[in-house]
């Protein structure tokens, strides 16, 4: 595999999401909080470039990673690029603690945002 290329920054705001979405996101992080967890959001909306770059983890370049990210090219369509995903870690421990993934996706259902199986951090909106 070629050598990985410089990594495109990482944004973790909301304000450049869809507005409705990040009024969810708001309402999801204030559930967490108030079931006694420490949500972070990890990323917010992306470049193409970074979409790219994180879908070539594991593929197209290696950085002794599995892939990171699922969305397949066309990257333009994917939810971080499209201002409709977010990704919402634990403040404390990152990735480490299931039971906060599956209160994650408890309070999104509540809120009609999607998750996907194969990342517990992953929220998105399809509306």
């Amino acid at each position: 595999m070629a050598k990985a290329p410089a990594e495109p920054k990482r944004q973790m705001s909301l304000d450049n999401l869809r507005p409705e979405f990040a009024a969810k996101v708001r309402l999801l992080l204030a559930a967490m909080r108030a079931r006694q967890y420490d949500p972070v959001v990890f990323e917010s909306i992306r470049t193409v470039e970074r979409q790219a770059w994180l879908w070539g983890v594991g593929r197209t370049h290696s950085l002794k990673r599995k892939p990171v990210s699922w969305w397949a090219p066309p990257f333009s369509k994917a939810p971080h690029v499209r201002g409709r995903g977010v990704d919402i870690i634990s403040k404390s421990t990152h990735w480490g603690n299931p039971k906060f993934f599956l209160a994650l996706k408890q309070e999104a259902r509540k809120l009609r945002l999607r998750t996907i199986s194969k990342e517990g951090c992953h929220v998105e909106w399809r509306g």
